[in-house]
């Protein structure tokens, strides 16, 4: 096994940290078979070697072969600690400072540990600041180079739990950040391949965490079917775990499927025994996610139900806030809030905090496309059926991209009703076949 100061593991870590591949680094004294036998522990580089590879990474040639001096992986450490404690307490400023600094240390991927933890990290932060497509593509990048989804592992690979439990939450965080980016298919694919190379080693709690993220993309492209197949699945997982943290995970997004497929008697049990399970793990930010879910959905099954699911979302938002979730997760909470303001009556207003969110948050794919079919709906509550129709066509094209056929199909068959009620029969007829198309009619 290679050490943390082995030069081939630095070399290889120095490497990644810059983004290079394997044939950036060759040269006259240096074959790619050679640098991959020296990544790989196989054979030593000769000083010759050190010198050419000390110019391409643009490094010293002692860090090749010594890494991050004691004292200065000490001081890393520290400040990863400080990063992170700053990013739990919403100081999105401070940690995004911290961890840029240690990412733009040139001499950090010596410790390839040390810059996996700042990458995440940096990442974490963009999540939380709503800046969602960089923060996806930072982890795409280090889930690839460090643990490639289509390698299998066997044997006593499995027995490295805290390694496997990383893992499985980068795989879990890059496809929540793919699927509220709007690019589900990539969420889909992260989410089935990452559970088919862990599930061998057996259930745990991060696992079910990942398959209730992947049920929830399959949620949003309205594949039901394999949604209840997954859920199901994840029940049991839960039920034979018996933890907290898994049962909540696992009845989570059940609770919604449940209420897309009008089971409203099984949702509301499902949703009281995710809080119940989310009681005991005393994580206010994921009880306030699942509150605000819980009333997103009774708004869909009872939507006359308006005040009651307001005070949740309420109490929700505070969950939020205090727990120092994500703005994505408070915006999403905003935005039903803003269909309760709707439900209330007060359409301008709802405008006015669905255009905010819109603007404020365009990395946020799934996020906007609802926004703008709640626009849709308080144009449509003014009398505005050209104005609603315009807003239609922007989330059907963005469901389309996603891609998300059945939302698609919707919210282009509503445009098109909308346009014809404007009277604009051309534009209807498009839109009709967008709808066709989107659902693969045409």
């Amino acid at each position: 096994m290679l050490t943390d100061t082995h030069p081939g593991q630095i070399i290889r870590g120095l490497r990644l940290q810059r983004r290079m591949p394997q044939a950036e680094l060759t040269g006259p004294c240096l074959t790619l078979g050679q640098l991959s036998l020296i990544e790989a522990g196989v054979a030593g580089p000769s000083p010759e070697v050190l010198s050419h590879l000390a110019g391409r990474l643009a490094c010293r040639r002692d860090v090749l072969t010594r890494g991050l001096h004691p004292d200065v992986a000490s001081r890393v450490r520290g400040t990863l600690d400080l990063a992170a404690r700053a990013l739990a307490e919403g100081r999105l400023g401070e940690a995004h400072r911290r961890y840029q600094a240690l990412v733009d240390n040139p001499a950090l991927g010596s410790r390839i540990d040390l810059w996996s933890q700042a990458e995440t990290g940096l990442a974490l932060s963009q999540e939380a600041a709503g800046r969602l497509r960089p923060a996806a593509e930072r982890l795409a990048y280090l889930l690839a180079v460090t643990s490639p989804l289509d390698t299998p592992l066997v044997g006593a690979d499995f027995r490295q739990a805290r390694e496997v439990d990383a893992r499985i939450g980068l795989s879990v965080t890059l496809c929540r950040l793919l699927r509220e980016a709007g690019d589900l298919g990539r969420a889909v694919e992260v989410g089935e391949r990452a559970l088919d190379r862990e599930l061998p080693g057996g259930w745990s709690d991060r696992l079910v965490e990942l398959g209730s993220t992947l049920l929830s993309a399959y949620l949003e492209r309205d594949e039901l079917t394999r949604a209840g197949a997954l859920s199901s699945e994840l029940l049991q997982a839960a039920g034979e775990l018996g933890t907290p943290r898994a049962v909540a995970a696992a009845s989570w997004n059940a609770s919604t499927l449940a209420t897309m497929t009008g089971s409203f008697e099984r949702a509301g049990r499902l949703g009281r025994q995710a809080g119940a399970a989310l009681s005991l793990v005393g994580d206010r930010r994921a009880t306030g996610r699942l509150r605000a879910r819980l009333a997103t959905n009774l708004l869909m099954a009872r939507p006359e139900e308006f005040v009651r699911a307001r005070a949740l979302l309420m109490q929700a938002h505070a969950d939020l806030v205090a727990g120092a979730a994500g703005r994505v997760d408070q915006a999403y909470c905003q935005l039903s809030l803003a269909r309760t303001t709707l439900l209330a009556g007060q359409a301008h207003a709802a405008l006015r905090q669905v255009a905010a969110l819109i603007d404020r948050y365009p990395d946020a794919g799934n996020l906007v496309a609802d926004a703008f079919t709640l626009q849709a709906r308080a144009h449509e509550r003014l009398g505005r059926p050209a104005a609603a129709a315009c807003a239609l066509r922007r989330a059907g094209e963005l469901l389309e991209r996603m891609p998300a056929p059945g939302r698609a199909s919707r919210a282009w068959t509503a445009s098109a009703e909308a346009s014809a009620e404007a009277g604009d029969l051309t534009a209807s007829a498009g839109a009709y076949r967008r709808a066709l198309a989107a659902s693969g009619l045409c």
